[in-house]
């Protein structure tokens, strides 16, 4: 019956004048094995069919796939060209794009930044010029692009808002004369340099993103512009707006910070990869406008064990054995961001150690570290809340730590002022007339009524460079201590106004010597008082700094190394 029922289902007709015969003839006894064999070779018949419709079923789908697979790679091409040309003059064509000189430099630049292969190798996404046009390589297209598409949605939002309101982005100005945006607060250095500058003939702003009543603010001395807002869509909507200005207004943007390389607080470094994508960075380097950055301190860019290696300073430091503060892998790493993405980056005449030697980039002239004369003056009226108690013939030694519970623990303390009580002490118990005055977090603009009135001032003893307190004290006309390692590395040229620096050096081992020769002579405080002053208005004076910036800038603008003269060997995207 099995067989019958086969036949039925292959359509074969069971009941007519053919069928009936068969019927008869299967059913005979000695028919058993002729139905068994029937059986089996009717399956098998059935399993061939079978296979022969999925073979048949796999070979449509290849051949689909292949006429097909062409055809949604060309409209995936076709998809990211058109997501391409919304946000740059280029094109795609496989891995490689091809554009302008300024999209493509954009583009390597941020594959370099995101990319963990080329940060690991410690090399830098190379570019192919033919005139206007250029071709450079890029695996990661989609982490790359689709940022910048958002971006862009956001600020064409913001145009349009503008437009709508009556308003245009801009300050009509446009990029005719110099132009620099200071972003991020760097002390109060921005604040008076882009000051200079305007008298110059520039357009310069300073422009702070941060909560004005933040602790930080006691530094700052104020700014141009403060974008900052508790609400964050607010906040968000107040920098996407005026970054839609500054990107048509300003030709170079120059900042200040370790991972803060942007406007927007949500594309800040989280990690010591130093990996984030700067999407606003990219967008001002496509329109062609210029990146500066003056480094944070001594960690910046510089492996820990460079530092170590030069000067010692490490082993009497906090953040020694805190990697997520300071370590060679981090220094570097963000080192190696800011000299990919920068044009400028001003060291401050710091040791020209790692990257802080890329000559390429580099500028070590006090550019930056900008002081106005007149608000730290030899001869400031102090007011009363300031004045200094003092016996009659007794002498002031001046010494501050910013955040001195922060960065000192256990016995350790960057600047030595363990040492420099210690001195004092000593000093007294041999009969000098002197008091140490020790100051910590007092407001930027009013510790200098405190400082004008020292015989000494005491910055720090390990570093080997001097800072900001050093500076303001020179800028005040007062006798100067610092530890001062003038010379370079084999190869590279000593800093010219780090050389003719009046600061007296000392260490922790012989500062009780070097203040006892100060205190015990007169006439040498006063002529280190007289060139303290000159040095500071030559070096230091905003006017000064903003002479010195013009011509870096100028520099930048052509194409050329911010410094005019090689002052050590070249350098390539080799440190990791």
């Amino acid at each position: 019956m099995f067989v019958v029922a086969i036949m039925r289902r292959l359509g074969m007709n069971c009941e007519g004048r053919l069928g009936a015969p068969i019927r008869a003839i299967l059913r005979r006894p000695g028919m058993r094995p002729v139905r068994l064999a029937l059986v089996v070779a009717i399956r098998k018949l059935m399993a061939a069919i079978g296979s022969l419709t999925a073979l048949g079923g796999w070979l449509l789908t290849a051949v689909g796939n292949l006429i097909w697979a062409p055809v949604a790679l060309l409209e995936l091409e076709i998809k990211r060209n058109r997501q391409l040309r919304s946000i740059a003059k280029a094109w795609k064509l496989g891995p490689l794009i091809i554009g302008s000189p300024a999209d493509i430099d954009a583009f390597s630049r941020g594959e370099s930044v995101i990319s963990a292969t080329l940060r690991r190798s410690g090399s830098k996404r190379s570019i192919v010029r033919c005139g206007s046009i250029a071709i450079s390589y890029v695996a990661d297209f989609d982490r790359l692009v689709e940022p910048l598409l958002a971006f862009d949605a956001e600020i064409a939002d913001a145009r349009a808002a503008k437009v709508r309101a009556g308003d245009t982005p801009g300050d009509g100005v446009g990029r005719e004369r110099r132009s620099v945006l200071f972003l991020h607060q760097c002390y109060y250095n921005f604040f008076y340099l882009s000051e200079a500058l305007r008298r110059r003939g520039w357009d310069a702003v300073c422009a702070n993103i941060e909560d004005p009543n933040a602790g930080q603010a006691q530094f700052y001395h104020g700014d141009d512009i403060n974008l900052f807002d508790p609400e964050p869509e607010q906040y968000r909507r107040k920098l996407i707006e005026f970054f839609a200005e500054a990107e048509g207004r300003f030709r170079m943007l120059h900042f200040y910070g370790r991972g803060v390389m942007s406007m927007f607080p949500a594309y800040f470094d989280q990690h010591v990869t130093y990996d984030r994508l700067p999407v606003d960075f990219l967008r001002l380097r496509q329109r062609g406008v210029k990146i500066g950055y003056t480094v944070v301190g001594c960690s910046d860019g510089v492996a820990q064990s460079s530092i170590n290696k030069w000067c010692g300073a490490c082993n009497r430091c906090v953040w020694q054995d805190q990697p997520q503060v300071c370590s060679d892998t981090s220094n570097l790493a963000w080192g190696r961001k800011v000299h990919t993405m920068c044009d400028m980056v001003d060291t401050g005449g710091a040791p020209s150690l790692d990257w802080k030697g890329n000559i390429a980039t580099v500028c070590r002239d006090a550019l930056t570290m900008a002081l106005d004369p007149e608000v730290w003056r030899p001869d400031l009226e102090i007011p009363e809340k300031y004045r200094l108690q003092r016996s009659p013939g007794e002498l002031i030694v001046y010494h501050a730590v910013g955040n001195y519970e922060l960065r000192s623990r256990n016995g350790r303390n960057i600047k030595g002022t363990g040492a420099i009580l210690a001195a004092i002490e000593r000093l007294k118990q041999e009969g000098f007339p002197v008091k140490l005055e020790f100051v910590t977090n007092v407001p930027s603009q009013d510790v200098r009524f405190i400082q004008v009135q020292a015989d000494v001032i005491v910055d720090q003893l390990n570093l080997g460079r001097y800072g900001a307190q050093a500076c303001e004290g020179m800028m005040l006309g007062r006798p100067v201590v610092c530890y001062m390692q003038k010379d370079e590395l084999p190869g590279f040229s000593r800093v010219p106004f780090v050389d003719e620096c009046p600061i007296v050096s000392a260490t922790e081992e012989s500062v009780y010597d070097v203040l006892k020769g100060l205190l015990s002579d007169a006439g040498r405080r006063r002529e280190l008082a007289r060139a303290s002053r000159d040095f500071a208005v030559r070096w230091h004076s905003a006017d000064a700094c903003a002479e010195r910036f013009e011509v870096a800038y100028d520099r930048v603008m052509q194409g050329l190394p911010p410094s005019d003269a090689p002052f050590g060997p070249p350098m390539h995207l080799t440190l990791s």
